[in-house]
């Protein structure tokens, strides 16, 4: 499978016809549908319905042009950061973090105004991401469970989660929420992969609470449509909150201190870390008063 290929793909979804297609990108209308045909046979499936001269994603094609779609955008972020690196001005920032906290976004204006050049690119949702790489990152900000043991971080603050339940929910007007408000109700966590579920759903395993039914969500996003929806209740950490305040959400903050996480934050290695992150790294860390243990890197 080719790099172009996936690029002709794209435009004839976007454009949803083959001859529109071929005079955008210069070829012969035969040639691009040939590349066509090639990547449905690599692929072992068709990608459009032919109707007439238009050519329209099925199922399997909307699912392939999410992947296509990623891929070449990651692409253009890699030949970017190289023609940067060449160039001698390295100033983007990379941050990859589980919400987004007010505190965090004062940090980066402090930072600003050090360094006006510099360029933070944030990447919020590392927590529905099932394969997550420190190396995609300069700084990661991320909860302290299981998944990401092979991190060693240090602690940067504790936060709480909130109860979401939707704004016409027999719950919406209670001001605290204790396990036994909650546990007969229908529930929706957060999963990434196959067994990425969040904190609170190994915590309501160990307090052994038994819900009525249990859905699964993708991105906060998706969570947050759920519940408005009236599926069911969420935990929702107050990172988080932002996203879920709406009309059709109420959030209850839950007494059980269990239901809390530690959040960690961790850098790249030093010897990896442009001149502008190395200085970023020691600004943060003097911003949040974290103490730095040694070998405590990424």
């Amino acid at each position: 499978m080719r790099i172009s290929q996936l690029r002709y793909f794209v435009t004839v979804a976007q454009l949803e016809n083959m001859s529109q297609a071929a005079e955008l990108l210069h070829l012969s209308q035969s040639s691009l549908s040939k590349n066509i045909s090639t990547l449905e046979e690599e692929l072992g499936m068709q990608l459009f319905q032919r109707s007439g001269r238009r050519v329209i994603l099925n199922a399997a094609g909307e699912r392939f042009l999410e992947y296509s779609t990623m891929a070449l955008r990651e692409l253009e972020y890699a030949v970017d950061d190289m023609q940067l690196l060449s160039s001698g001005r390295e100033s983007r920032i990379r941050i990859g973090t589980a919400g987004f906290s007010d505190r965090l976004g004062e940090c980066l204006a402090e930072f600003r105004k050090l360094e006006p050049q510099a360029e933070f690119e944030l990447t919020g949702n590392i927590e529905t991401q099932e394969h997550l790489d420190i190396n995609q990152f300069d700084m990661l900000i991320y909860p302290d469970t299981h998944k990401y043991e092979k991190y060693q971080g240090m602690l940067l603050y504790e936060e709480r989660y909130y109860l979401a339940v939707p704004a016409n929910h027999h719950l919406s007007e209670s001001t605290v929420a204790g396990t036994k408000l909650f546990e007969d109700e229908n529930v929706i966590f957060l999963r990434s992969g196959r067994s990425g579920e969040e904190y609170p759903y190994h915590i309501c395993s160990v307090l052994a609470l038994r819900f009525p039914s249990v859905c699964f969500a993708d991105t906060r996003e998706l969570h947050c449509k759920m519940i408005a929806g009236g599926l069911g209740v969420g935990f929702v950490p107050r990172t988080s909150a932002y996203l879920y305040q709406k009309e059709e959400i109420r959030l209850i903050p839950i007494l059980d201190q269990r239901f809390s996480r530690r959040m960690m934050i961790c850098f790249r290695r030093e010897k990896y870390l442009s001149e502008l992150a190395s200085r970023f790294r020691d600004f943060v860390l003097e911003y949040f008063s974290v103490e730095e243990k040694p070998g405590e890197t990424g």
